[in-house]
């Protein structure tokens, strides 16, 4: 089937930022065969024709961090340092099935195509009492929807009271130590072996669906599981996506298990190269960005989730001066509470502007843009992020009869300073439209929303109940977290 889309204003987020006016995009099958001119067309019968001469075309953004799960308690968890906030969260998954997770996966999916992302990297942790956690729920709902999915399976074989810096603990507290740890962890060959038969089930590019391993975090992993994830995803070219120092605590514990940095350990192993992601990336060294820089590996900026946490902010600024390749994440919607990238991109070009800095170095707008396109695209060696001919079809039409783009001064910059997903007309993903006129093609908004409240009342007294449980860790952590900034808590 062939498509052209006729005069949109064009941003095509190429490496030279081109934007084309009164342009045409030919798609054939699932591939762009041009972008250009509208002028230069090529001749020939298109089977459906588009009129985009008041919109804006632009490559579908790609999520490149999120935990489809956390789409059920949006709102509810407490905006607390993330070792607090953590037992809160992993506590409200255990009760969940198999519905739930496509219920959320739904929700959290439509959300983003309707906010124009295409991909997502789904750093997928659910229950273990399922198959795969839940994953393949997640996928279906994601291939439901029609969005293009990375799954990385979340793995971890250590203890969890291993794995930050908590210090002497009572009775009480080791009960809920165990039952984190028993919900969390399990044999590294276990892992191993799990996670093989996962990427053997469900990877499928042709089905928008790419598999591959996710360990937790290095210092939640033995070097005999990182080690055999990076093997697992080399022998595949596939890539492998972890959580890299988020908070403090995380660098504190690296430090004491190591020596040295996280990142530097995961290079001690060999594992940094091109197919790593590492969401988060911030309490790092001045050599790591040097190290992301010299092996071509992405961390990923997760700003909403890092400020909602305070977990610190990514070096973002000294990443781009070393030409690292950096992503752009929403996290989940349990510590963001949106699946939103343009609410992301906007972020991001605005909260590295210090006062007293350098303004040369802020983020601009085309920097912002990119980690959320090309940049992502990039990271999990997907062909797409740009529009240019031999591309993935994954494109998003913008109206621009609209407040965000009247005047019309600089598309580029009024994606990111005045667009927040409201004028989002018509989404392309492998070349079908899954988004038109604002609303999803291939599945019933109305039916997202319900299962998603169903579930959501299903789960209550469980999650009341798991909540309740957890707050016995919150005094220790809350030592923990003023122990590791040598400060005292305000009385």
């Amino acid at each position: 089937m062939k498509t052209l889309i006729r005069n949109p204003l064009i941003v095509t987020m190429n490496e030279q930022d081109d934007v084309i006016e009164n342009g045409a995009i030919v798609i054939d099958d699932n591939r762009l065969s041009y972008v250009g001119p509208s002028a230069w067309t090529p001749p020939g019968h298109y089977d459906k024709p588009i009129d985009a001469g008041r919109m804006i075309a632009m490559p579908g953004m790609v999520n490149s961090h999120c935990h489809s799960p956390a789409n059920l308690v949006r709102g509810m968890m407490p905006s607390k340092p993330l070792e607090i906030w953590r037992a809160y969260y992993r506590a409200s998954l255990r009760d969940m099935r198999d519905e739930d997770f496509y219920a959320s996966a739904l929700l959290g999916g439509m959300e983003m195509l309707k906010n124009g992302a295409t991909t997502v990297l789904d750093h997928f942790a659910g229950n273990q009492a399922c198959r795969f956690m839940g994953a393949g729920a997640s996928i279906q709902a994601m291939r439901d929807l029609g969005l293009r999915h990375v799954v990385s399976l979340t793995i971890t074989d250590k203890n969890y009271g291993d794995t930050i810096p908590l210090g002497a603990t009572d009775y009480e507290l080791n009960d809920e130590i165990k039952r984190m740890s028993a919900s969390e962890a399990k044999t590294t060959q276990a892992w191993l072996d799990e996670c093989e038969s996962f990427i053997e089930t469900f990877h499928n590019p042709k089905q928008l669906t790419t598999c591959c391993p996710g360990p937790s975090a290095v210092q939640r992993c033995t070097d005999e599981l990182l080690l055999g994830a990076a093997e697992m995803a080399a022998n595949r070219d596939l890539p492998i996506h972890i959580h890299l120092a988020e908070t403090k605590a995380q660098a504190v514990q690296g430090k004491i298990i190591y020596g040295h940095s996280l990142l530097r350990h995961l290079e001690s192993l060999g594992i940094v190269g091109t197919n790593l992601s590492c969401a988060h990336s911030i309490w790092i060294e001045e050599e790591d960005v040097a190290l992301f820089a010299q092996h071509g590996a992405t961390p990923v900026h997760n700003p909403a989730s890092n400020l909602r946490l305070g977990s610190g902010l990514a070096r973002v600024k000294e990443f781009l001066a070393a030409a690292v390749n950096v992503a752009l994440g929403t996290d989940g919607s349990a510590s963001n509470d949106g699946q939103n990238m343009f609410d992301a991109v906007r972020l991001t070009a605005l909260i590295h502007n210090e006062a007293g800095s350098d303004f040369n170095q802020w983020v601009a707008p085309a920097q912002a843009l990119a980690m959320a396109t090309r940049n992502g695209a990039r990271a999990f060696g997907l062909d797409a992020g740009v529009l240019a001919t031999g591309k993935l079809a994954d494109l998003v039409l913008l109206r621009r009869d609209t407040p965000a783009f009247t005047p019309l001064n600089d598309p580029l910059s009024q994606i990111v300073f005045c667009e927040n997903g409201s004028n989002v007309d018509t989404v392309i993903v492998n070349g079908e439209i899954v988004v038109q006129g604002a609303r999803l093609t291939k599945v019933d908004e109305s039916e997202v929303l319900r299962l998603a409240t169903t579930a959501r009342e299903r789960l209550d007294p469980a999650i009341q109940r798991e909540l309740a449980a957890a707050r016995a860790m919150e005094p220790a952590l809350t030592e923990m977290y003023f122990r590791v900034f040598d400060k005292a808590p305000q009385r």
